[in-house]
């Protein structure tokens, strides 16, 4: 209703006027409001301004949407909006370049700023930051250093942003130590010190599982009198989450609670820590604190509590967080039942198991191997051989080729049944489909012959075993 009255009030408007309205709808998130503005503006008696396109660009850089945002940059050079030297020019191309890059659009952004050097316009560093925002997000981390590179050839002034973007790039294509390379290069650049500098620091230990460093890193913000933000955080709590190191994550939640709001992404990484040693207890815990602060769950904090029952011995309470997930507006998905499926499994429910296994299909989302290497192996420890043929029949028809989890259920499920003959016959499948039998495999076909008192066929495994250099005595 606002934008409606602001257009009625808009009929002897100005530029200045249009300027305020598209941007607005920029800060309200109403990139459609601002496109519609734009036409309006060039209905007018006006002469075509860049600083109104901009408006519209950066509505739309916001909002995600690149396509738009370069249409309405190259509709500005049509009308005669030449790039010059005047700052305009810059902000128009940083609006352009800032879309492409949260839209992941690497090459875009890269191709635009090829244009800015060609009308002979010196880019700001916001505008490279920007470049290798985009490049690192789309896992460019060569292309973004090579860019970073430039700009230290153009003499620009740089700070705190482009390192950290520089440092994120290479964090994500798995370049933690060339991240932390950059670190020490910013510090010894005696630059002032940045927050997203730390953080994008902290975040490069957790990718190479230093979480020693990282939590050590969380404390020398502090003494960069800087103060730690929710990532700070978050990428502290997911560092030492990853190596299962919970005492230290609850600490860091903790002191987290304290100084600053958790979110939903701090007490999911809270719940993986204690999904990884099976600490259930802990885990529903913070799902407990999580509702009285109000904060609204995700379904993959729903998976990692899910995960952690499952872990501790506690299909009951992990089916019971699965039907909280289906009765939220949350969507599970088939992380969310295979975790559901691992609790059956080890609580060794395989009706349970089957039966969620069944509800897949009905909730639109397709079974994996996970998901029938669980319930495989769910029937495996209950003795339903059959069943667990069967799974691994539909598993070949349905999901893709069975992996050497379900092949071992799978046998270890006709030993269990004395059935000796399927017992062989999947250990010669399992070979026939360029998979690595183990020592689990042989062992379970070598228990069943010795079952059906086939002493000969056990014999032969037991070479057979021998061959692939495993130990025989692993049998024992």
């Amino acid at each position: 209703m606002l934008f409606d009255w602001f257009r009625e009030a808009c009929v002897e408007a100005d530029v200045i006027s249009y300027n305020v309205a598209i941007g607005a709808c920029d800060r309200g998130g109403q990139w459609q409001r601002a496109l519609s503005f734009l036409i309006d503006f060039s209905e007018e008696p006006f002469e075509p301004n860049l600083l109104i396109y901009n408006a519209g660009v950066k509505a739309c850089a916001t909002a995600g949407q690149w396509e738009q945002a370069l249409s309405l940059l190259w509709e500005s050079w049509e009308v005669r909006l030449e790039p010059d030297a005047n700052g305009s020019a810059l902000v128009i191309y940083n609006s352009g370049i800032s879309a492409c890059e949260k839209g992941g659009q690497w090459q875009q952004a890269l191709s635009l700023l090829r244009d800015l050097l060609e009308v002979s316009l010196e880019p700001h560093v916001n505008l490279l930051c920007a470049a290798v925002e985009a490049c690192g997000r789309s896992g460019q981390w060569q292309r973004a250093l090579s860019l970073f590179g430039e700009s230290r050839n153009m003499r620009l002034e740089l700070d705190a942003m482009i390192y950290s973007a520089a440092m994120s790039a290479c964090t994500t294509g798995g370049q933690w130590q060339q991240a932390l390379s950059l670190f020490r290069e910013a510090n010894e650049a005696e630059m002032a010190p940045h927050i997203t500098c730390y953080n994008a620091a902290i975040i490069a230990f957790g990718r190479g599982r230093q979480w020693q460093h990282a939590f050590s890193m969380l404390r020398d913000v502090w003494g960069a009198s800087l103060e730690p933000n929710v990532l700070s955080y978050n990428a502290g709590i997911s560092a030492c989450a990853k190596d299962g190191e919970w005492l230290h994550a609850l600490s860091l939640l903790q002191e987290m609670s304290d100084v600053i709001e958790p979110n939903v992404v701090s007490f999911t990484s809270g719940v993986s820590a204690f999904e990884r040693q099976g600490q259930w207890q802990h885990a529903l815990c913070i799902f407990g604190e999580m509702r009285d602060r109000d904060v609204d769950s995700s379904a993959i904090s729903y998976n990692a509590g899910i995960s952690a029952c499952a872990k501790g011995g506690q299909w009951q309470r992990a089916l019971s967080l699965l039907r909280q997930l289906l009765r939220s507006r949350l969507e599970p998905d088939v992380i969310s039942y295979n975790a559901g499926i691992s609790a059956c499994e080890r609580g060794r429910q395989w009706q349970q198991a089957l039966m969620l296994l069944r509800e897949l299909w009905s909730v639109d989302l397709e079974p994996d191997v996970i998901s029938y290497s669980g319930g495989i192996s769910a029937c495996e420890k209950s003795g339903q051989w059959q069943q667990a043929l069967s799974l691994l029949r539909e598993l070949c028809d349905a999901a893709g080729a069975p992996d050497a989890t379900s092949y071992n259920a799978a046998i270890s499920a006709c030993e269990k049944g004395g059935k000796w003959p399927y017992a062989l016959l999947l250990l010669h499948e399992f070979r026939g489909a360029k998979l690595d039998p183990d020592g689990v495999s042989y062992c379970a076909g070598i228990s069943a012959c010795e079952k059906g008192g086939k002493w000969q066929q056990a014999l032969s495994l037991l070479s057979d075993l021998q061959e692939v250099t495993l130990k025989p005595d692993v049998i024992n």
